[in-house]
């Protein structure tokens, strides 16, 4: 007898452990995420000289992501073209949307690669170590000096 009691009670603290753990080591609900806070923070932070906010018809000129496909959105660049400093994040409106996305901000970091390779080395290096990352509904591009520290950053805000 009381081995059953013994076995059942394992059983029970084993399920509780199991059961606290995974409501413990849960994310922030990415449907959370305030893209436009984020921006705000990271510049706040990192800012770029001769920054340029984007809107949305520059987020259809720059990078061909149409209003329909985004539920937020928030990016800055320099102005200039020339320097390696841009950060783009949107929030999608669904799966098959952030997909375009993605797609559309990886055209755009190669097109980015293209133009500073064998014209600005020092902008082209940091160009080179970028990438454009898609987490659900979350896509961001980041082309930086301080590309670690933003992703850093970026990455806090969506793992909570």
């Amino acid at each position: 007898m009381k081995k059953v009691v013994r076995s059942v009670m394992l059983l029970s603290l084993a399920a509780l452990m199991m059961l606290g753990a995974a409501a413990c080591g849960g994310k922030q609900a990415a449907a959370d995420l305030d893209v436009k806070a984020v921006m705000a923070d990271m510049l706040a932070k990192y800012p770029i000289e001769n920054g340029m906010e984007l809107g949305e018809s520059d987020m259809l000129n720059f990078y061909g992501i149409p209003a329909e496909d985004m539920e937020a959105f928030a990016a800055d660049l320099a102005a200039d073209g020339i320097t390696a400093n841009e950060i783009v994040l949107v929030k999608a409106k669904d799966e098959d949307s952030a997909k375009e996305v993605e797609t559309k901000l990886q055209n755009r970091l190669d097109a980015r690669r293209n133009e500073l390779n064998g014209y600005l080395p020092d902008q082209y290096e940091i160009v080179e170590k970028s990438e454009v990352k898609r987490d659900g509904v979350y896509v961001r591009l980041i082309i930086s000096p301080e590309q670690e520290a933003l992703v850093e950053m970026y990455n806090g805000y969506l793992n909570g």
